[in-house]
């Protein structure tokens, strides 16, 4: 796909030099390919150079998310609405008919125009799709208890995985926080108990002293990443990464063609909060090593928070979404580091005659005892 200040004219960039054909990214290159002519169009040298990319101030960016057409922050762009799972995404201009990437539903495409959020930054595509598909096939073949007609909708999947960037956000912040607990020391009693052979033994009783504690500690944070979407399951980001953002680039929308790019469902003030969880737990774990002790109480800690900054990025998934018996599954490839996660359903059958087999074990093995 493209973000084009007019839908009607593709980027220069874009175009093959040779045919003029629409050119694809190839993942872990620096350049597009035409897939008619083989003509190689080379990405500019200056878009990729390892630039740090710097995090905008989150009230800035609330500011200039109240008005939609600030040119700071958004572009132009076609977005397609899946009616049934209610994505939002951009695909490449010539695209007119096409599956949802997400629950795999026809989509009704009517390229129509409108403003969205211009990504800060993106890791582009490292893992072909040649070499995804094994990755995924495996993770297949390897599903106990999977009902035998769905194992084979995988043996056709081959034509059905989908190159798609999944929207994030980036926080960055400084955290002062002050804390009262307390600090736990342990100590030994020599206690006696009577054994199941009637004979008295001695053993050693772990208990615990507290002691009031209080204090400060100070994190910074640098790249906490939060899904923006809504149309994968909740827990997958923490389950296909981690992503290292040493590789994330200026964004370039040369990267996203002949890929699929969602647009953020989660925005950026939601985001703040999912992150704001995340950095508690790593201040709840820097209060506990500075009450320190063998164990700890956590009563209170105030935090605040300062300099908050945020990236808005994309991060590159192979994806297969797939219906079955009229639910919906999604698998994923991590398109950077090959790391998979995926739902998927459950044979009754299988499970009921195992746990019969197990029972006729058991019952077996007592009679020949």
């Amino acid at each position: 796909m493209s973000f084009e200040e007019k839908t009607t004219e593709v980027s220069q960039d874009l175009k093959c030099q040779g045919c003029g054909a629409i050119l694809a990214y190839q993942p872990g290159t620096s350049y597009l390919k035409c897939a008619y002519c083989g003509t190689e169009n080379q990405i500019k040298e200056s878009e990729l150079t390892n630039q740090v990319i710097s995090p905008v101030d989150y009230e800035e960016f609330t500011a200039a998310m109240q008005d939609i057409h600030d040119a700071r922050f958004t572009v132009a762009a076609e977005v397609v609405h899946c009616q049934n799972c209610g994505a939002n995404s951009t695909l490449d201009p010539h695209v007119t008919a096409d599956l949802c990437a997400f629950c795999a539903s026809p989509l009704v495409i009517d390229h129509q125009e409108k403003r969205i959020v211009k990504p800060h930054g993106v890791i582009p595509f490292f893992i072909e799709e040649n070499k995804a598909f094994p990755l995924f096939k495996k993770w297949a073949g390897g599903l106990w208890f999977a009902p035998n007609d769905f194992k084979r909708i995988f043996s056709a999947q081959n034509n059905r995985l989908k190159g798609v960037y999944i929207p994030f956000w980036s926080y960055d912040a400084e955290a002062s926080s002050s804390y009262e607990g307390q600090r736990g020391e342990y100590y030994y009693v020599t206690r006696t108990r009577r054994t199941a052979d009637g004979k008295t033994e001695t053993y050693e009783e772990q208990q615990t002293r507290w002691y009031y504690a209080s204090g400060r500690v100070f994190n910074r944070f640098k790249d906490v990443i939060v899904s923006a979407s809504t149309s994968l399951p909740n827990n997958f980001a923490s389950k296909i990464g981690p992503w290292n953002m040493e590789y994330l680039k200026p964004f370039n929308d040369q990267y996203l063609s002949g890929f699929i790019a969602e647009t953020f469902s989660i925005d950026h003030v939601a985001g703040a909060h999912a992150a704001k969880k995340i950095m508690d737990d790593v201040i709840a774990d820097t209060v506990r090593s500075d009450i320190g002790g063998d164990t700890q109480r956590i009563d209170d800690i105030d935090s605040v928070y300062k300099d908050i900054r945020l990236k808005y990025i994309l991060l590159p998934v192979w994806l297969s979404a797939y219906r079955y018996k009229g639910k919906s599954y999604q698998i994923m490839v991590n398109a950077f580091n090959g790391k998979v996660y995926g739902q998927r359903p459950y044979s009754f059958w299988k499970i009921a005659l195992l746990i019969l087999f197990v029972i006729i074990l058991v019952v077996l093995l007592s009679q020949m005892g």
